[in-house]
């Protein structure tokens, strides 16, 4: 059971409503605790928006997942494993992920998970931001850094209020698609 409330959204403040549609955040349980204080929530998810803006879909979701299964964070990786599919990501790569194999990627995706894993656990060596330095954009290098530091802090949060997954249970490391789909639609 989660340490902090679930708000229902009829306890959620009128000026921050359009915050809980089904085209924006719509019921997620990490949302539905934050809106305990929803000026904060607001300026969190203007943060992102911006963070998010500067990756395309696929590469951001890469990354999260990256970091989820890096700190161990079954709700991150729960929660992304539904987002990450309508973004482009495939089974067989969440599954390379979840079991921490990277060979499945083209080079530069290849070293942008290993550098997103590194800044997750701490482990950053010149070689592998190098690396990096060859397929990505100091610009491109400064949002995944910052994508990177903002899901480590969320998935420590997460941890420390004991968020129970939407769905039930936990859709696994390495996800079959018979389960993706019974959980997720």
């Amino acid at each position: 059971m989660t340490r902090l409330a679930l708000l229902d959204r009829d306890e959620i403040p009128d000026e921050y409503q359009y915050l809980f549609t089904d085209e924006y955040l719509g019921d997620r349980h990490i949302f539905r605790v934050w809106a305990h204080n929803p000026e904060l929530l607001e300026a969190t998810l203007e943060y992102l928006n911006t963070l998010y803006d500067q990756l395309t879909p696929r590469t951001k979701e890469l990354v999260i997942l990256t970091v989820a299964r890096a700190r161990g964070a079954r709700y991150e990786w729960h929660q992304h494993v539904d987002i990450a599919r309508e973004k482009g990501v495939t089974t067989d790569e969440m599954r390379a992920i979840g079991g921490d194999d990277f060979s499945v990627f083209d080079d530069a995706e290849f070293v942008l998970l290993q550098y997103a894993e590194a800044v997750a656990t701490g482990d950053v060596t010149d070689q592998i931001h190098a690396a990096l330095e060859t397929a990505y954009s100091p610009a491109e290098i400064v949002a995944v850094g910052l994508i990177v530091d903002f899901y480590v802090g969320l998935c420590n949060y997460v941890a420390s209020v004991e968020l129970p997954f939407e769905g039930g249970e936990f859709v696994g490391w390495t996800p079959d698609d018979e389960t993706i789909t019974e959980l997720f639609g």
